[in-house]
């Protein structure tokens, strides 16, 4: 006896079962890229890969002290001939003074304003020196007429 479920062929022959859709092989897989050498040590956490532009450098602190040391320097040598670089030549020797404790990485720009003042300093000395010999030499000669 046949299963009543099942549809029969007027033949008497069971009809062929379905055919289930041939299952295709998995894809290959993807190939992996090769694994970077392990020369030394490895590579600083935030160090830049490869083809990555740096970070910029932190901004430093402008050396301000040491730069008017040196602006005072020259002003006081120029101004010795005019007889104001006195002052100039001393701001420019303490402003070096200061920058040289407080300003350590600008050593060329206090150096120089310190030597600079000092020069000017004596500079004025000797301008006021000959503006006084000059004056008196002026005062004792005498213009009367015999």
């Amino acid at each position: 006896m046949s299963d009543p479920q099942t549809p029969q062929d007027p033949s008497g022959q069971q009809p062929p079962a379905p055919q289930q859709p041939p299952v295709a092989p998995p894809p290959p897989a993807a190939p992996q890229p090769p694994a970077a050498p392990q020369y030394g040590a490895p590579a600083a956490p935030g160090a830049p890969q490869y083809g990555q532009p740096y970070a910029p450098a932190p901004a430093q602190k402008t050396p301000i002290l040491s730069i008017l040391s040196l602006i005072g320097g020259i002003v006081g040598i120029i101004g010795a001939f005019f007889y104001f670089g006195g002052l100039f030549a001393i701001a420019a020797v303490i402003l070096g003074f200061i920058g040289r404790n407080k300003e350590r990485q600008a050593k060329g720009f206090w150096l120089t304003g310190i030597i600079l003042g000092f020069v000017a300093i004596a500079l004025e000395i000797i301008v006021i020196i000959v503006l006084v010999i000059v004056i008196a030499a002026a005062s004792s000669l005498s213009y009367s007429s015999y």
